[in-house]
């Protein structure tokens, strides 16, 4: 069931999460990657749909599936892993540039995500897309 809004709880821990993105066989941060590509960039997952605890299996299969539909959007995609600082969670998704969001929060509706991140000079953003 899709919740109406982001509790203040989830958004404070969607807020610190630490994000490593693979390129070329290194793991950057958001940081470092915003300085090779001087733009705008979001992350996006389909993992455990609105917070529900999927397994890796089912997890795969979704983010698998999204990784096809952002091919429509953008060339440039890279996977992505988000992390709680203080608990052993983690989700795998995909970071990738784009200058309007629109089109990657009609994707996180369609896979059932509360929220995706934009990554800017001015650091990190979470969008809800509830």
């Amino acid at each position: 069931m899709q919740p109406e809004e982001i509790s203040a709880e989830l958004l404070a821990m969607y807020g610190e999460t630490v994000v490593e993105i693979f390129l070329d066989g290194e793991t950057l941060s958001y940081q470092e990657l915003h300085a090779i590509w001087k733009c705008d960039f979001y992350m996006i997952t389909a993992a455990n749909p609105y917070s529900q605890l999927l397994t890796d299996e089912e997890n795969k299969a979704r983010n698998q599936s999204l990784h096809v539909e952002l091919s429509n959007i953008s060339e440039l995609i890279l996977p992505a892993i988000g992390r709680d600082q203080s608990s052993d969670w983690s989700e795998h998704g995909w970071v990738l540039p784009s200058r309007d969001p629109s089109p990657l929060i009609d994707l996180a509706r369609k896979f059932q995500q509360n929220a995706i991140f934009k990554f800017s000079e001015g650091g990190k953003q979470v969008i809800s897309c509830l």
